[in-house]
C-alpha cells in the first residue's frame, strides 16, 4: 500500500516550486511516477505532499532550439520520443533507444526527466545522453541552470539537484556535418545489463573525436576516455576492423564495474566490449553517410 499523501496540481514552474518550498523538505515531484509511486509503495520513500507537474506546458514537447540543439520537455514520455518526427531525423539512436525502454505500458507513461531525475544505474537514456553531450536544465529558487549528465548525476539514485530544483528540459547538441551517434546494450527483465552509447566525428576519411560511455555496469553512466582516445586518428574505413576495435575496447579492461545477479565484473566487462564494437561501427557508419 501507498502511504497516504497530498496532491497538488501545479500549472506553472512557478506555482510547482512554491509548493515544494512550502512542503517543508516532505514533498517530491510527480510527472509519470513510474519509479517514485513504486518506491512508495515498497516503503522506501515517503512524501506528505506529491506535486503533480504533468500540466506545466513548457515542461512537454520536442523543439529544435534556434541554436539547432533538440529540446525535449522534462514531462515528455518514452513513447512520444519514440514517435518524433524531431527525434527520429535529428538522434534517430535516441528513438530506437526510446522504443526498447521497459514495456509499452511504461513508455507511454513514464517521462524523460523522471527517468534522469531518479539516477537508476540500469537507465538507458542516461548513458546514450551522456556520450551525446546533452545537458540537462533546472529550475528552483536560485534560477536557472545546466549541467553535463555526468555533472547531474551523482551516484546511484542521487543527482545534484538542489531540493528545490526542478528538471525541466534536455538539451541535446545539434547534428553536426560527419558526427554520428549509436547506442547498444543487453537487457534481461526489461532492464539493461550492459549498455554502451558512442559518438564521434569523422571528416577527411579518419575518425577525429570520440566519445564513450558506459552504462549498466558501474554506480552510474560513465565516459571511457581512453577508448575514444583510442579511436581518434583511426581511418574511418578501418573502424569496422576487429584491430582497432579491439586495442580501444582494451580500455575497459581497467574499468572497475560492478557484478550483481545478471553477472560479475568480469562477465558485464565483456559483454561492454562486445557492444562497444557494434556501437561504434554503427556511429561511423551513420558519421560517414552525412559527412
Amino acid at each position: 500500500m501507498i502511504p497516504h499523501f497530498s496532491l497538488i496540481r501545479a500549472a506553472s514552474l512557478t506555482d510547482a516550486v512554491a509548493a515544494f518550498t512550502a512542503g517543508s523538505g516532505e514533498a517530491a515531484y510527480l510527472a509519470g511516477g513510474t519509479e517514485l509511486l513504486q518506491v512508495m509503495k515498497m516503503g522506501l520513500a515517503e512524501f506528505r505532499t506529491l506535486i503533480d507537474i504533468k500540466a506545466i506546458p513548457e515542461l512537454r514537447g520536442i523543439t529544435r532550439a534556434s541554436t539547432g540543439d533538440v529540446v525535449i520537455g522534462a514531462t515528455t514520455t518514452h513513447r512520444e520520443i519514440e514517435r518524433s518526427p524531431i527525434i527520429r531525423s535529428e538522434v534517430p539512436a535516441l528513438a530506437a533507444l526510446a522504443a526498447v525502454i521497459a514495456n509499452v505500458r511504461v513508455r507511454n507513461t513514464g517521462t524523460l526527466g523522471g527517468n534522469l531525475s531518479f539516477a537508476e544505474p540500469h537507465s538507458d537514456p542516461a548513458t546514450f545522453l551522456l556520450a551525446c553531450g546533452a545537458r540537462v536544465v533546472l529550475v528552483g529558487k536560485g534560477g536557472r541552470r545546466e549541467l553535463r549528465i555526468d555533472e547531474f548525476i551523482a551516484g546511484p539514485l542521487e543527482t545534484n539537484r538542489e531540493p528545490d530544483e526542478l528538471l525541466v528540459e534536455i538539451r541535446i547538441p545539434a547534428p553536426e556535418v560527419g558526427q554520428g551517434r549509436a547506442y547498444q546494450r543487453i537487457a534481461f527483465f526489461e532492464r539493461p545489463t550492459a549498455s554502451v552509447g558512442v559518438r564521434v566525428f569523422v571528416a577527411d576519411g579518419l575518425i577525429e573525436s570520440a566519445t564513450v560511455a558506459v552504462g549498466s555496469v558501474t554506480d552510474a553512466p560513465l565516459v571511457v576516455a581512453a577508448a575514444g582516445e583510442a579511436l581518434a586518428g583511426v581511418p574511418a574505413e578501418a573502424a569496422a576492423m576487429d584491430g582497432p576495435i579491439a586495442r580501444a575496447a582494451g580500455a575497459f579492461d581497467g574499468l572497475e564495474l560492478v557484478g550483481d545477479l545478471n553477472g560479475s565484473s568480469d562477465y558485464k566487462r565483456r559483454l561492454a566490449a562486445t557492444l562497444f564494437g557494434d556501437a561504434c561501427r554503427t556511429a561511423v557508419t551513420e558519421a560517414r553517410a552525412g559527412a
